[in-house]
């Protein structure tokens, strides 16, 4: 049987990145995933100026398994044409386009799939129609927010508001279990296939979860209370709501190693298919991707 084989794409955005490398590098050493991993697209300068970056560059240097980097600088590439195109969007999608025919070229031709974590470079044609990119997107399939994980947490804060506000306040804390369990409501994260239909791709594995902890349940009431009294663009401005996002964020961050690792462990064992952008188990299609929920309670996150 051949062996899987899939590359990455990454920015090194943030340490949330570095945590998912390591994490599945972690999975790939172990054996849990059994896979060839032939490149590492960083689209970033190997020695990078920002003393942050660097680190997460130094981190990713580390690895054991991930070993074939490749650094690939968008903001250096072109930069005349980069520069004309920040006023015109021709221009912009004639930049991405090049960039992209550079990127592959970089890119061994025998490997098909990419693994973008925190690739922040929005993909052209030329990658969509030559590669399958999983993308992670924290949010669940079709009704989770669009956009970068900021705006998703932002969103999620905000959608529950006019629920919660419709319950009397000495009622709430009873009711926000059921208030979360709308599936609207709910958090979660995703990977799909990145099309040009942003964060909407054909999906391919999927959890989701409702935000209704103990400690976002204390949060949810501090900050209706506070909504209630003082209004939601006053209440934006308080530590509280800052407090919010971020444990959304802390709750859905703590289920996308599961799911890549999981996904992944799936694919490399021959148990999973991905055949023309939709998941296959045992054969048979799985047009809307399979949701995980079950395997992450029995997930054990990797050694470092």
């Amino acid at each position: 049987m051949k062996r899987f084989r899939f590359g990455i794409l990454t920015s090194l955005h943030d340490d949330d990145a570095v945590t998912l490398l390591r994490d599945l590098d972690s999975a790939l050493v172990s054996g849990r995933i059994t896979a060839d991993v032939p490149c590492v697209l960083c689209n970033v300068p190997e020695r990078p100026s920002d003393d942050k970056l660097a680190q997460r560059v130094a981190a990713v240097k580390a690895l054991k398994s991930l070993k074939n980097l490749i650094f690939f600088p968008s903001r250096e590439f072109q930069p005349e044409l980069r520069e004309q195109a920040r006023k015109d969007p021709a221009l912009l999608a004639r930049w991405r386009m090049e960039h992209d025919r550079a990127v592959l070229q970089l890119l061994p031709q025998d490997t098909k799939l990419y693994l973008s974590v925190g690739y922040m470079q929005i993909l052209s044609s030329e990658i969509l129609n030559a590669l399958d990119v999983l993308n992670l997107h924290p949010a669940i399939p079709q009704i989770g927010p669009i956009g970068m994980w900021t705006k998703v947490m932002e969103e999620q804060a905000e959608r529950p508001l006019p629920y919660l506000l419709a319950v009397p306040h000495e009622h709430l804390a009873q009711e926000i279990p059921k208030i979360m369990s709308i599936s609207h409501l709910k958090a979660g994260g995703m990977l799909h296939i990145a099309t040009e239909q942003t964060d909407r791709g054909p999906v391919i594995s999927w959890y989701e979860f409702p935000l209704s902890s103990e400690r976002l349940t204390r949060l949810w009431l501090e900050v209706t209370a506070l909504v209630r009294a003082h209004g939601l663009e006053h209440v934006k401005r308080e530590p509280v709501w800052k407090e919010l996002i971020r444990q959304i964020r802390r709750e859905q961050f703590a289920g996308e190693t599961p799911l890549i690792v999981l996904t992944l462990e799936k694919l490399s064992q021959g148990l999973w298919e991905i055949k023309e952008r939709t998941l296959h188990i045992e054969g048979r299609p799985y047009p809307y991707g399979y949701c995980l929920n079950r395997e992450l309670a029995a997930f054990s996150r990797p050694p470092n």
